[in-house]
């Protein structure tokens, strides 16, 4: 199979678990750090799928790479490329699709309920729980765009993650680490200052963490499966055809 790209913004939003997930399934996987002095390939002459990793910045920040990972988007759409986005990954399908991108009302961090949809129930199969606590981190939102399947509803921040054919966007981060959080709770600990409804204090971030991540793998396993299947499907048609 062909390499699956996995677009990371910022050293400390890797892609954690979901690296984990790749390996155990013996899935060939190459990542490229976009920083200043590096950008994503304005080609997809040599990628199975794409990963869109978080970032600390918006989708409507005036920075040529956004503008450029937008139209890979695009163009991954046009081939019938799988991608997966993650947070500001999501918020980038949403854009590429037509999707408003906004500052929340409120940033959400911390463990928050997330509710399936219907459409999720019949996606994949009855394999989630009706209800799951994940991982939030993010201070905009983005509406469902026209012709996608809306997957996940939360409590501060309602639209979750939907499905767009065989891609994926996501606003929580399943992909999400132990040693991460403890990265994350050092790195942004300015966001922390005012706990609030949508904001969890350090303390109750950290009560269960274990438990809390292992059950929100367990979400992810699912998750990931789903698009690594729609990855292996496109790249076996490909394979076929050449």
């Amino acid at each position: 199979m062909k390499p699956i790209w996995i677009i990371n913004h910022v050293a400390c939003e890797h892609s954690g678990y979901l690296c984990e997930f790749f390996e155990h399934h013996n899935v060939h996987f190459e990542t490229i750090l976009v920083d200043q002095d590096h950008s994503a390939p304005a080609q997809l002459d040599n990628a199975a799928g794409l990963v869109f990793l978080g970032a600390p910045v918006s989708v409507y920040d005036p920075l040529a790479w956004i503008a450029d990972e937008i139209a890979l988007i695009q163009k991954a759409f046009t081939a019938d490329i799988p991608v997966l986005g993650i947070c500001f990954g999501a918020q980038l399908i949403a854009k590429a699709l037509g999707g408003e991108v906004c500052a929340a009302t409120s940033m959400q961090i911390g463990w928050h309920e997330v509710s399936l949809s219907q459409q999720a129930r019949v996606l994949f199969k009855d394999n989630l729980p009706e209800k799951f606590m994940a991982f939030e981190w993010h201070g905009d939102t983005f509406s469902f765009p026209t012709d996608v399947s809306p997957l996940f509803y939360g409590d501060c921040i309602h639209n979750q993650g939907f499905a767009y054919h065989n891609s994926l966007a996501l606003q929580f981060h399943p992909e999400i680490t132990t040693s991460m959080v403890h990265e994350w709770l050092e790195r942004y600990a300015h966001c922390l200052e005012k706990p609030n409804r949508c904001i969890q204090s350090i303390t109750k971030m950290l009560d269960g963490l274990e438990q809390q991540i292992a059950a929100q793998q367990r979400v992810a396993n699912t998750l990931f499966a789903w698009w690594l299947n729609k990855v292996q499907s496109h790249d076996s048609e490909y394979l076929d055809e050449h």
